[in-house]
């Protein structure tokens, strides 16, 4: 496969896209949106609030006779561990499903259970990489942001009622700007993470250590080709959920004029038909809202799935000129030609 710029990745995975999403099958479309929806989830970070319980006192729900409710305290424990584990599982199932997500697409399948079987081994040394590359990004921002902080806290005026002085609004502006640019920075981490480091451990087999490296090589090998790479998948991902909110707004319009017709012809059949019509009249409107939350959260997973299907073929046709492996899967090389030996002919 030929190496791609980040202009010419565009039509091959428009076309990889609808490879995969034709024919059109509304139990495709769920489950293949559910997948991508799951491995979108897997690049968030969950983790449980932290907090002790709150403060014994004389009155409240926190005070016992003895001081502290210990009944309390085990709500707050119970509750901390089960959103815990809920959080583990939740980084678990999102982390694979984003090995699941890049070999369906790299290999155009829509069967779930051969590329989940093929994740297990390299989804733990992914999760510890994007854990470690989180913990380093918070230490980061978080030393830049200390210094305009502190200043910030020493130039507020002493009582509420004098006004700040200019050196408080710049250094708001500073925390602001620093903010924005730390978001930023993190975003691009994320993606080169997914985009880049993902695909050698996945299709390479490559250790975590000896993805990252490959990964800086290509970085400092291609600056300019993966900066503009960056700024066509920012611009795609701002024009991608201007569409998709534009999608989810007109399918809302549609759910909403049979579900407004439905309910006001339950409404004129059934108020005033005594207490059980009204009884019937209440239930009906709850079964017409669940059906029409149901249809919209459809509306949600396919439109949804149908971005970040094309938004990881974008990626994987943008590295796959780099990768062997993968590139071989896009586009595979012709079956070679072997030309036969001359042969004498024969007079019979």
């Amino acid at each position: 496969m030929r190496t791609l710029s980040a202009t010419d990745a565009f039509t091959p995975a428009i076309e990889r896209t609808k490879a995969i999403l034709r024919p059109f099958s509304l139990k495709l479309w769920l489950k293949l949106g559910l997948v991508a929806l799951i491995a979108e989830m897997g690049m968030q970070f969950i983790f449980p609030p932290v907090g002790g319980p709150p403060h014994s006192s004389s009155s409240g729900i926190g005070a016992s006779a003895g001081g502290v409710n210990p009944l309390l305290i085990t709500v707050f424990v119970v509750a901390g561990v089960v959103m815990a584990i809920l959080g583990l599982a939740l980084l678990y199932f999102g982390s694979r499903m984003q090995l699941v997500l890049m070999e369906m697409v790299a290999t155009r399948s829509t069967l779930v259970a051969p590329s989940w079987r093929n994740a297990g081994p390299k989804t733990w040394p992914w999760i510890g990489l994007k854990l470690l590359c989180f913990v380093i990004a918070i230490a980061v921002v978080g030393a830049i942001v200390a210094v305009p902080l502190i200043y910030l806290f020493r130039s507020m005026p002493p009582n509420s009622t004098a006004q700040p002085n200019p050196a408080f609004w710049g250094s708001f502006f500073l925390i602001f700007t620093t903010i924005f640019v730390a978001v930023f920075v993190l975003l691009i981490v994320i993606w080169a993470l997914r985009d880049f480091v993902l695909p050698f451990m996945l299709f390479e087999d490559a250790k975590v250590g000896a993805a990252v490296s490959r990964t800086v090589d290509l970085i400092r090998r291609e600056t300019g080709s993966v900066l503009f790479y960056f700024l066509m998948k920012f611009a795609f991902t701002m024009a991608a959920g201007l569409a998709a909110e534009l999608c989810l707004l007109a399918a809302l319009f549609v759910i909403a004029i049979p579900t407004g017709i439905i309910g006001g012809g339950f409404w004129f059949a059934l108020h005033n038909a005594g207490e059980f019509g009204i009884l019937l009249m209440y239930v009906s409107f709850g079964l017409l809202g669940v059906a029409s939350l149901a249809v919209f959260f459809t509306a949600i997973i396919c439109i949804g799935g149908a971005v970040l299907i094309f938004n990881q073929a974008y990626a994987l046709y943008f590295i796959g000129g780099r990768i062997p492996r993968l590139g071989d899967l896009l586009e595979p090389p012709p079956p070679p030609f072997f030309e036969g030996s001359p042969q004498a002919l024969s007079p019979f």
